[in-house]
């Protein structure tokens, strides 16, 4: 089965936000962390029990995180329903951890 992928609204923001700071500061470098948080999620609708569950975290839905490969430094905050991939966060590692806390629904 292949899931569905849903950004959560706050979680597409944050990720276009990101991609123009980038892409303002050196060009062709908002594609390439575009280009990241795809194959991430990507690999993640592939494997997605395979990256940790947020440490903590003892409540459904089992929420996990993924960082990203390379320099980036940030990480897709998700969790998996039957048929969708919910991506509830594009997170900064340096932002407080868990201000997403409120997006986590059982959907």
């Amino acid at each position: 089965m292949i899931l569905a992928t849903v950004f959560h609204p706050e979680a597409r923001a944050e990720f276009l936000a990101a991609t123009r700071w980038y892409g303002d500061r050196q060009a062709g470098l908002g594609i390439q962390l575009n280009t990241a948080v795809q194959d991430t999620v990507d690999s993640i609708v592939s494997w997605p029990e395979s990256a940790p569950i947020w440490p903590g975290w003892n409540r459904l839905p089992v929420v996990r995180a993924v960082h990203l490969p390379d320099h980036w430094p940030y990480r897709i905050v998700y969790f998996v329903d039957d048929t969708t991939l919910w991506v509830i966060a594009v997170a900064p590692d340096k932002r407080l951890p868990e201000y997403w806390k409120s997006r986590v629904t059982s959907s």
